[in-house]
């Protein structure tokens, strides 16, 4: 029997009880809990989901969260039923409201609240069921009371359960099986989209905005007018200090909201400010109290915010207050992921408020901008870095032992990573002592249903045992912590909090962060400017931090037990020249064509204790460009790699840059680097790791300038030794030249030849294999700089391009080169001039063009473009002219080469279909032909031959 089958059956048991008692079950005794119990529990159980968590018993860890009992005077806060898919219990798939047969279902006001929670989840569709009616909402639409009633996908009478057909369409849509398949997205891209420039750009009600759009547009909007409010009524303030007052004041609200959502708050407060006072007064009044109970960064009294003398439009802020407030607001902060909260944070941060003597404006940050945007870190690859070094760490570990641990992210932002580390240490905690309940101290846990909680007092205790942070920016210090709490709480309700407050009398709920998540430079140490002198406006702006100073425990026992993030990318033209020096100064990785980055990925080994773990999402070029060889040094001199995580293309949705995964333990043994296997993973946008290959740790210290080669292949490994074996390089076997340099003089290069030293000009990207384009340029050119006439373009050697010669374009990676009999002049391209006797450079062109070089190529050295170094170290059959086969296949080789420049040549004048398709089958047969006659050269077998024409160029 098919698990539909099974459901099915279950499902009809259920609708003939309920059609034996029709009456009964709709009367207005029959309660909401009665019908979730009898019915609406059974049928999401025969769809395959563990309602009653009798596999999973872990509180931390269920698939599906059941709220019971949960409506309180401000109303419900969450809705009946929740399903999530493990491994990840962050994001909601889907919501269902579960009402009593009794009353009308289909209202507007219960339409409203359930497309409230799934949107502010970005959940696609939710279901409201009484068991009688099953409705399926589309949640993608901004939640309108007026409109909600639209928002039915597909409406089912319980009648309809029993016809197999019918049934299946929600089987297929809603039961676990179709779910873990991806079915709600399929088929929320089959839905209607918005039509209208209108309602795109959310103009209208029912708006299609995701949450995170909408929410950052709006936190924008009320930031500019809290900018520009304050500006006005204290004109003296400064940009820095506008930026700290408005991001402080919208947090205030925000955690606030947040409260009021969740229900620790008992009354919504945001709605009525302005009630006793001017709605300025009633904040200020209710952040002096909140402080006392919350304690924490976010209402801390602000000697400027809370002043007397700070002054504000009370129309501004009000309205302000109006828009934020729970009965005028779509936003459900109890349904809102945290992790996309910090998102819509990490992005409000990339802006800062810009004063002068009249206005304040909003604008992105220098190095925002220059970076093309801010980019937040998908939830799937914080979970999996998160899991393979802290998760390798605690497991097996008793909740002592953990709490002697200490993990990081040293450029932490938002505080993703560190919500991920958080989030792994409470399911950890929870699965421990549900498993483990006699060893639970007083305090840690309470119990709820059966299951073990883990308290409030022992979730503050691991977020200050274990967690630590460090960026440069206040204000993501600042969201940071706020982060940190609004997970603390997660799980709260107004009972828990008031119980805290009886056990622990005035101790504030929130715990003091400011010396877990410090604002600082976690690259420049007080230490590095001894001796240097930097205006104090300067130096402030650095924010040097020793670690040793900001956090001592942790440095004396040898630094943390692992570090994780996503560390800031900037290339070296982007930093200040201050900057350039000191991170030249103090880092050996760091050179002219590498990036910030690779000074956190040093930085952050050092920091990390001896066995502890090191992981980063960081662009994947610092595994071959030439530039971060000495990063790749660093490493493998200092750690094992444990894995080399291939990532989608499109990891940050507005960046082009292709990311990877890397995972280091730090070691202090050679012996250990050296025989440590590296894994190769791959991992997809749903979460899974795929296993690619293994390979020795050695080969990295073998490769050249240390390749960490992330995408190739154990079988390649024997052919490119083999191919290594059987050459010479191929500098030995040329003289080597450049032609002009990017950096030369544009201005003396022209369409017309206007001077009579004007030369034939190409570019390298006119340099394909076996031919170039027809030069279309001329360079004014004079090779002789005695000649008193500065005004031409650099000279340098006329001989380099006067001579025979190959030219290699510089772009790609591919070898792609063709030949020149001499006189033409190329501009960012290398040039190889003949130098061993008796080679023809034409034989060493068919050897440089051929399949086999290129997968040597693309799999030795992996690099983005061609090197100069890379080139000469090609491996190039050395021919014995003494052997008589040696030199016949030589000078076979020239003949075939000479044959295709022919071809080339006519293919490029063909004119008709008939002549460019004989020339094109001509030259593929030339292809091949020289393919295998290097195969032959370099003796490979028919094995090796195949491995080479299956890889990928």
């Amino acid at each position: 029997m098919s698990e539909l089958d099974a459901a099915l059956e279950a499902i009809d048991i259920l609708v003939k009880t309920f059609q034996r008692n029709e009456s009964r079950y709709k009367s207005a005794k029959y309660s909401e809990a009665e019908a979730r119990k009898d019915f609406i529990d059974k049928f999401w159980i025969a769809l395959g989901w563990d309602v009653n968590h009798d596999q999973q018993t872990n509180p931390y860890e269920q698939e599906v969260k059941v709220e019971r009992g949960v409506a309180t005077g401000g109303g419900q806060r969450r809705a009946d039923y929740a399903f999530y898919l493990a491994p990840n219990f962050h994001d909601v798939r889907f919501f269902v409201e579960a009402k009593k047969p009794f009353a009308e279902m289909a209202t507007k006001e219960n339409y409203f609240q359930l497309i409230r929670y799934g949107w502010n989840s970005q959940t696609p569709l939710a279901v409201l069921t009484d068991f009688e009616q099953f409705h399926i909402l589309d949640c993608r639409y901004t939640a309108d009371l007026e409109t909600a009633l639209n928002r039915a996908v597909a409406k089912y009478h319980y009648s309809d359960y029993t016809k197999r057909e019918k049934f299946a369409e929600i089987y297929w849509l809603f039961s676990r099986e179709a779910v873990a398949g991806g079915s709600l997205e399929k088929r929320a891209k089959e839905l209607p989209k918005p039509r209208g420039r209108a309602v795109q750009r959310g103009l209208l009600p029912g708006r299609y905005q995701s949450i995170d759009e909408s929410f950052l547009a709006e936190l924008d909007g009320h930031r500019s007018a809290l900018a520009r409010s304050f500006k006005n009524r204290n004109p003296k303030l400064d940009s820095e200090t506008l930026t700290e007052l408005a991001q402080r004041t919208l947090d205030r609200l925000v955690f606030l909201r947040f409260l009021e959502d969740k229900g620790i708050e008992p009354s919504r407060l945001v709605e009525r400010f302005g009630d006793k006072g001017t709605a300025w007064e009633d904040f200020i009044a209710a952040s002096r109290r909140l402080n006392g109970i919350y304690n924490g960064i976010v209402y801390k009294h602000h000697d400027i915010l809370d002043g007397d003398t700070f002054r504000v439009d009370d129309d501004a802020f009000a309205d302000i207050c109006r828009s934020l407030a729970h009965v005028n607001s779509p936003y459900d902060f109890n349904a809102i992921p945290i992790h996309i909260l910090g998102s819509i944070y990490e992005r409000f941060l990339g802006k800062v408020i810009v004063a002068t003597d009249k206005r304040a404006t909003v604008k992105e940050k220098p190095e925002v901008r220059k970076a093309g945007g801010v980019y937040y870190t998908p939830e799937y690859i914080v979970r999996y870095i998160v899991e393979n070094t802290v998760g390798r760490l605690i497991a097996g570990k008793t909740p002592a032992q953990i709490a002697q641990m200490r993990f990081a992210d040293i450029a932490c932002g938002s505080g993703s990573f560190l919500l991920g580390v958080f989030d792994l240490l409470l399911n950890y905690h929870g699965h421990y002592y549900n498993h483990n309940p006699g060893k639970a101290r007083k305090g840690d846990c309470i119990k709820r249903e059966g299951r073990l909680y883990l308290s409030l007092r022992k979730k503050r205790e691991i977020l200050l045992n274990n967690i630590y942070g460090v960026d440069i920016d206040a204000q993501a210090v600042e969201v940071c912590q706020l982060s940190l709490y609004l997970r603390l709480l997660q799980e709260e309700t107004e009972a828990t909090a008031q119980q805290y407050h009886f056990d622990f009398g005035k101790q504030a709920l929130l715990p003091p962060l400011a010396k877990n998540i410090v604002c600082g430079n976690s690259l420049i140490g007080r230490d590095i400017l001894d001796g240097q002198l930097f205006p104090s406006e300067e130096e402030r702006k650095l924010n040097p931090m020793n670690f040793e100073d900001a956090f001592p425990e942790v440095m004396k026992r040898g630094g943390f037990d692992a570090i994780v993030g996503n560390p800031p990318y900037v290339r070296p033209h982007n930093l200040t020249p201050q900057m350039k020096e000191l991170l030249w100064a103090c880092y050996k990785t760091f050179i002219a064509k590498s990036d910030l980055y690779s000074c956190f990925m040093e930085r952050g080994l050092s920091l990390t204790r001896n066995d502890g773990f090191f992981a980063f999402i960081v662009p994947q070029t610092w595994t071959s460009l030439e530039s971060f060889a000495a990063i790749r040094k660093f490493i493998i001199q200092n750690a094992r790699v444990r894995r080399l995580v291939q990532l989608p293309k499109k990891v940050f949705a507005e960046a082009t840059v292709e990311t990877c995964i890397f995972v280091f333990q730090r070691s202090s043994s050679k012996r250990d680097i050296s025989a440590n296997t590296v894994t190769v993973e791959s991992l997809g946008a749903d979460g899974k790791p795929h296993f690619i290959r293994d390979f020795p740790q050695r080969t990295i210290e073998e490769a050249y300038l240390n390749n960490f080669q992330l995408h190739g292949k154990d079988e390649n490994r024997e052919v490119l030794a083999k191919v290594k074996a059987e050459g010479k390089p191929l500098g030995e076997l040329v003289r080597f030249v450049y032609g002009f340099k990017t950096a030369d003089d544009d201005q003396f290069i022209h369409n017309r030849k206007r001077y009579k030293e004007s030369k034939r000009f190409v570019r390298s990207a006119a340099i394909h294999r076996y031919y170039y384009d027809p030069p279309s340029e001329y360079v004014w050119y004079v090779p002789d700089r005695m000649t008193g006439n500065a005004n031409t373009a650099r000279p340098g050697e006329a001989a380099r391009f006067e001579s025979e010669k190959i030219l290699v374009s510089r772009m790609g990676k591919s070898l792609v080169a063709t030949y020149d009999r001499g006189g033409l002049y190329v501009k960012d391209a290398m040039l190889l001039l003949a130098q061993a006797p008796r080679y023809s450079l034409k034989y060493l062109l068919g050897v440089i063009n051929s399949r086999l070089l290129n997968f040597f190529y693309q799999e030795f050295f992996v690099t983005i473009d061609v090197l100069k170094n890379a080139l000469l170290s090609l491996p190039i059959h050395a021919i014995n002219f003494s052997d008589a086969a040696d030199k016949a296949r030589h000078d076979e080789m020239v003949a075939k080469v000479e044959s295709m420049l022919e071809a080339k040549k006519q293919l490029a004048k063909a004119q008709t279909d008939k002549d460019k398709t004989y020339y094109e089958n001509k030259c593929a047969a030339l292809d091949r032909q020289i393919d295998r006659l290097v195969y032959d050269l370099y003796d490979l077998t028919e094995d090796e031959i195949r491995i080479v024409e299956d890889t990928r160029e």
